[in-house]
């Protein structure tokens, strides 16, 4: 019997935290939660480059499974609020406060330094948070959240147009007619039952 493959994170939002609501997907007709254990987090905010592998290690050295515990529900929580902020967005109307408060109250106490370093005769700016507790791995991804809900055009941001798909994404193409997640999965899809749709035959 063929081993079954979970599903993989999409990076498919052209934004992180767009992303990060994608962790939560449809596979084989049903919602699959990506973020389901501390390893699956840490592996994501690596993956999205968050934070550094070395950064990484050093989390995992630091705490053990009762930190994790508190992070998985943290993360889980605030997904739900970028995800609830995000389709009220999409559709125009005005955001829930209990979901802004709760993007608040991860960035109210976070302490980050910023530093000027030079590169190949330029310059670029790093920046980094002080991860003291396991929730505050997630000041980053309430950032790309307050940065997505202010300052990116929402008229372009939407959700895949396959309707079993959850997935969501910022349409930065040059003409703006995204409308799948993915051309290859969702979109082959529905082309393909477009198709057989045009070719059944019509009832006299």
């Amino acid at each position: 019997m063929p081993k079954k493959v979970a599903p993989s994170f999409f990076f498919i939002g052209n934004h992180p935290a767009l992303d990060f609501i994608n962790t939560e997907v449809v596979s084989d007709g049903k919602l699959v939660d990506l973020l389901g254990t501390w390893e699956d987090i840490l592996n994501w905010l690596s993956l999205s480059q968050l934070f550094t592998k070395e950064q990484i290690h050093a989390v995992k050295e630091k705490w053990g499974p009762a930190e994790s515990k508190t992070l998985v529900a943290d993360a889980v929580e605030l997904r739900t609020s970028l995800q609830t902020l995000v389709k009220q967005a999409i559709q125009g109307a005005e955001g829930s406060v209990e979901a802004t408060e709760h993007v608040n109250r991860i960035l109210k106490d976070q302490v980050t330094t910023t530093r000027l370093l030079r590169l190949d005769g330029g310059f670029f700016v790093e920046r980094q948070v002080e991860v003291r507790d396991p929730s505050d791995l997630l000041i980053p991804v309430a950032e790309a959240g307050v940065d997505l809900l202010a300052h990116v055009d929402f008229g372009l941001v939407r959700k895949c147009g396959n309707p079993d798909c959850v997935l969501h994404f910022y349409d930065n193409s040059k003409n703006g007619t995204r409308r799948w997640c993915s051309q290859k999965t969702c979109g082959n899809r529905m082309k393909v039952a477009a198709y057989l749709e045009r070719r059944k035959p019509k009832e006299t």
